[in-house]
């Protein structure tokens, strides 16, 4: 069966009368009206010259599936509605508000220009002026004043009782008598150039049956919304259980004020669906088919449990994994699952601890494995089931993580902040780092202040000019990175590492800094000797190591 109920024209006068009526509306997740007064202008000439316009999709709804919206300006109505607009909201309701003269602004038609005008565009022949201005609300409500300035108002169209021949009845009472037929040729003129041809055009408009899918809407929605930004599911969500009183918009700035650690990382709400979507089914399933289809009632019984849960996993990924803002999460894609694990398997006592111990380790295997850099949704559904059957007396753990293996060699190609990119970083702080630059131990405020960040340990400029290193993922690879003080890196930053930790060590002993790093330390550091290719073998089995501690 198709999802379209019918591919037909329709003339714009019949869409912004049931825009009028109420018989179109809004779905609640469709944003805001957003156009300029110089969009409308550019529309309106483009209807007047008989231009293309695009096309409009809307829904049928007789069902009120969705929770809905008058088009801004429009005036509330209690019937029922017909129709829900999907794609065409901001030029429709640019054409209503200049045709009915409602909105910020008010168009007109310079009757003095359009004289001698062959096209609607030339010579600026549509204008538009602000209502907030007195002299426009005074034009707008004196046709004595349109009569004087020569401009002729497009809110006659719709706006004005009785309509187009109407006004121009009232507007020749306003002309002298010599002028009075002149006036009556001219405004003929004008209805049948310009005024007949907006009041006729036609759009093509493509009507999606009322037992479309609601995935099959959101699809559509994302493909053809000419504002070029998804829909999201979590405002798909919003319109969905907006009616059984359930304000997500609300519940989500609840939940960030209560939880503030929530915008040091960016969370998007729907990875709060998502962990609801996880947790509340026997089988974990996350695909956006079953966001879509969860009930309201699942909704809210579950949003305060899974918001608590990620709260509480962001706590563990700062405190025990150290990763402590947006910027050094991994994969962001892992937060929706690591709510969802959490919420199932809350308990009490020393079962706390070991779910947690178990939660750690299953983060550190799935960075390092790289897990969630693809087929997000799939793993995270597979994966919180078997975390699910490990937190039970007696489970076993998730198949990559009980069999979690690890090639040193990979570090050498990773030189963009990926997965194991920021997960290096992030394991030299469970290391305890220090700063180069003070000795204290690197803690959260030097990483959210910008003091300490990602920098070179060979210099980029000395291996390119003194090594002759002209390979760039070899020089800007992680090995040879860490987090260094801003000062010490301006320090450093063209220096043979032998020259530079000399300086270092006639102040104090810099073997423990190094150490904390995962650096080779000692009196046979290749950094001593500037012995780059030495360097990188070492440090790599030095961070492979830590990672076999982190994930075993």
């Amino acid at each position: 069966m198709s999802i379209y109920e019918s591919v037909q024209r329709e003339a714009l006068t019949v869409l912004l009368g049931d825009i009028h009526r109420g018989e179109t509306k809004l779905p609640e997740f469709q944003r805001s009206f957003v156009w300029d007064p110089e969009d409308t202008q550019n529309l309106l000439i483009s209807i007047a010259s008989s231009f293309p316009a695009g096309s409009v999709l809307r829904l049928r709804d007789s069902r009120g599936g969705f929770s809905i919206r008058t088009f801004d300006c429009a005036p509330e109505s209690n019937q029922p509605h017909k129709f829900l607009i999907l794609d065409g909201q901001q030029r429709l309701t640019s054409l209503y508000q200049a045709l009915y003269g409602v909105g910020k602004h008010r168009f007109y038609i310079d009757l003095e220009l359009i004289k001698n005008a062959q096209n609607i565009s030339e010579d600026e022949t549509i204008i538009y002026l602000s209502i907030r201005k007195p002299r426009t609300i005074e034009l707008e409500s004196s046709v004595e004043q349109q009569v004087a300035q020569k401009k002729f108002p497009l809110s006659v169209i719709h706006g004005y009782e009785g309509g187009f021949w109407k006004w121009v009845e009232d507007a020749r009472e306003f002309v002298e008598e010599d002028n009075k037929a002149e006036f009556s040729r001219e405004m003929r003129t004008l209805y049948d150039k310009w005024i007949s041809v907006i009041i006729g055009y036609q759009f093509p408009v493509e009507t999606l049956s009322e037992d479309a899918s609601t995935e099959a809407i959101c699809t559509i929605f994302e493909t053809l919304n000419r504002t070029g930004v998804r829909l999201s599911v979590f405002e798909l969500m919003t319109a969905r259980v907006w009616h059984h009183d359930i304000k997500l918009p609300e519940l989500w700035k609840t939940a960030k004020a209560t939880h503030p650690i929530f915008e040091d990382y960016d969370v998007d709400p729907y990875y709060i669906l998502q962990a609801i979507s996880l947790s509340s089914r026997e089988v974990p399933s996350c695909k956006k088919k079953d966001i879509l289809e969860m009930d309201w009632m699942t909704i809210a019984e579950h949003w305060q449990i899974v918001v608590d849960s990620l709260a509480y996993g962001l706590q563990i990924l700062r405190e025990d994994c150290k990763i402590m803002n947006r910027k050094w999460l991994p994969t962001p894609s892992m937060l929706g699952p690591l709510a969802a694990m959490l919420a199932i398997s809350r308990t009490n006592g020393a079962a706390v601890g070991a779910n947690k111990l178990k939660i750690v380790r299953w983060i550190w295997c799935s960075i390092f494995s790289e897990r969630y850099q693809a087929a997000a949704n799939t793993r995270g559904e597979k994966d919180v089931a078997d975390m699910k059957a490990w937190f039970t007396e007696g489970g076993t753990p998730p198949e990559h993580v009980k069999n979690f293996r690890f090639d040193e060699q990979v570090l050498r190609e990773i030189y963009k902040p990926g997965s194991i990119y920021k997960g290096v970083i992030c394991l030299s702080l469970v290391n305890h780092a220090l700063d180069f630059h003070t000795t204290r131990e690197i803690n959260e405020e030097m990483i959210l202040s910008g003091i300490v960040d990602n920098h070179h340990i060979f210099p980029d400029n000395y291996l390119e000019t003194h090594l002759a290193i002209d390979d760039e993922v070899k020089r800007n690879c992680v090995l040879n990175r860490a987090l260094i003080n801003r000062d010490t890196n301006r320090t450093i930053w063209d220096s043979a590492p032998s020259d530079y930790l000399k300086e270092i060590y006639t102040h104090f002993d810099f073997d423990p800094i190094l150490r904390s790093h995962l650096i080779p330390s000692g009196s046979s550091s290749p950094l001593l000797v500037n012995d780059y290719e030495d360097f990188l073998s070492q440090r790599a089995l030095l961070i492979k190591a830590e990672i076999m501690r982190v994930t075993s």
